[in-house]
């Protein structure tokens, strides 16, 4: 959305602040008086709206566009991204100071790939939805190698991208039971849109205590390594195709990586031996 819509819809407007208002408005702020304000994918917000977001927050006042007076607000604040706000801070598209005022009390979800053993309960939990939507009489019926198929998929669209596919299959199937074959179907849709993008988990972005740059190097490297692996279904010829890597050198650096460091021994600080 534009800035200016997503300033009005949570500040509202005065008559005549802007072409077509024709009239007042009260903002989000305003009808969550007393109650909870929950703002999704707060991380796409700009920078001259995070600090209008930070000063209605610290204030607890809020001025509509066109207006001329603050409005007290008295508000719970829920926010939620996709993004990590941390690595925003960082890098500096995401205010410290408004990060350090949400971030009260964080709830860490990891990303679906991440967690496969809630895909079965949310795929069962969504077709009885889609059921009960379409007014159905049978509930439909999913076979185990097609819920197994589900929760080997890498889902670069996290959650969004289930609910799609798992709309797809309700709406698409012709029998009252989704087969492997029919997950098969519906994932290579997405074949062309992800073949190419590899997702590493958040802890690559990190440099963790005591890690030096070769360390931290490794560390990404087998991380980037597996999940190109798993994209490709463990076959090494495309895995070293997609890393654009020689195959046997591959090899090496994979049997390298799972080889344990050999201990050194400092022959010079070892005790001499005693003679007999």
């Amino acid at each position: 959305l534009p800035d200016a819509l997503i300033e009005s819809e949570l500040f509202g407007f005065e008559k005549g602040a802007f072409t077509g208002a024709a009239g007042r408005k009260k903002g989000l702020f305003e009808v969550a008086e007393n109650g909870t304000l929950f703002l999704d994918e707060i991380g796409e917000l700009k920078h001259e709206l995070q600090a209008k977001l930070l000063k209605a927050i610290d204030q607890q006042r809020i001025r509509r566009l066109g207006g001329t007076k603050d409005i007290h607000c008295n508000v719970r604040l829920l926010a939620a991204s996709s993004r990590n706000l941390q690595r925003m801070v960082r890098v500096g598209t995401f205010r410290d100071d408004l990060y350090y005022r949400i971030a009260v009390l964080e709830l860490d979800i990891p990303p679906l790939r991440e967690r496969p053993d809630d895909i079965r309960e949310l795929v069962c939990r969504q077709l009885v939805a889609e059921h009960a939507r379409a007014g159905g009489t049978a509930p439909l019926q999913i076979e185990e190698r097609a819920l197994s198929e589900l929760s080997s998929y890498n889902w670069p669209g996290n959650i969004r991208q289930l609910q799609n596919v798992v709309a797809r299959l309700a709406c698409d199937v012709s029998s009252q039971t989704i087969s492997a074959a029919h997950v098969r179907g519906e994932l290579t849709r997405f074949k062309n849109l992800d073949a190419d993008t590899i997702i590493l988990p958040d802890s690559c972005s990190t440099l963790l205590a005591g890690e030096g740059l070769e360390e931290f190097s490794c560390r990404v490297r087998s991380s980037l390594i597996e999940s190109v692996k798993n994209r490709m279904d463990g076959h090494m010829t495309q895995a070293a195709r997609r890393l654009k890597f020689d195959r046997s050198a591959l090899h090496k650096m994979i049997n390298r990586m799972n080889t344990p460091a050999k201990e050194e021994v400092d022959y010079g600080n070892a005790p001499a031996s005693e003679d007999v």
